[in-house]
């Protein structure tokens, strides 16, 4: 009787553990959504504010921490200076909420197509951080359009938003963007592995 008593304390600890640890999870998610909702917010303050308004303010608030945090991650990673990143970070934001998305994943996209580089060509045709193919998106923007990093920016949310309308998951979301719906999610797979990676290191960030 006692063995089995043990045994029943035992599974209800794993229980509790596992479900403290699945509230802990969604609480952090939880309030990273909050943020991002407050980053939407600041960027209708600055488009509505007079010209002396800071374009890019410190980090003295969870908005300023993400866009801050954002700026550095595109500066490492598409080794850039900061001043060029923190002008990606404010776009990248200003059309995640232009396009209801979320602004980590289309970082993510970037990262994977061009690596923040807006002079990327493929051998194949797309252009810039999105790597857009102009044959395919005419009615969106011309080719040279394109080579502008906020007009690239514009556009490819625009394209992931359509695809997003139409695509049961995100993976189908990324695989009709890539072309290779129907095919191994190997792409899919990659850009959401790198979209974990900048949640967590946003999250950690204004965790501190």
């Amino acid at each position: 009787m006692t063995q089995k008593i043990k045994t029943q304390l035992g599974i209800f600890q794993r229980i509790t553990e596992t479900s403290i640890f699945k509230i802990t999870k969604y609480t952090v998610y939880i309030a990273l959504a909050l943020a991002l909702v407050g980053v939407v917010a600041y960027l209708n303050v600055i488009k509505t504010s007079p010209p002396t308004y800071p374009l890019f303010q410190s980090a003295t608030n969870n908005e300023g921490l993400i866009l801050d945090k954002t700026a550095a991650i595109i500066a490492r990673d598409g080794n850039l200076p900061l001043k060029v990143a923190k002008k990606y970070s404010i776009w990248i934001y200003e059309a995640a909420a232009k396009y209801a998305l979320d602004p980590t994943l289309l970082l993510a996209v970037i990262y994977n197509e061009s690596k923040f580089n807006y002079k990327a060509v493929s051998p194949t045709g797309p252009i810039g951080l999105f790597q857009i193919a102009s044959s395919y998106h005419k009615e969106k923007s011309t080719r040279a359009a394109l080579f502008d990093p906020y007009n690239n920016i514009m556009v490819g949310a625009w394209i992931i938003r359509e695809y997003t309308d139409i695509s049961r998951s995100k993976i189908e979301t990324l695989l009709r963007y890539n072309g290779s719906l129907g095919q191994e999610p190997l792409y899919a797979l990659k850009v959401i592995s790198t979209k974990r990676k900048y949640d967590n290191e946003i999250m950690k960030a204004i965790a501190i």
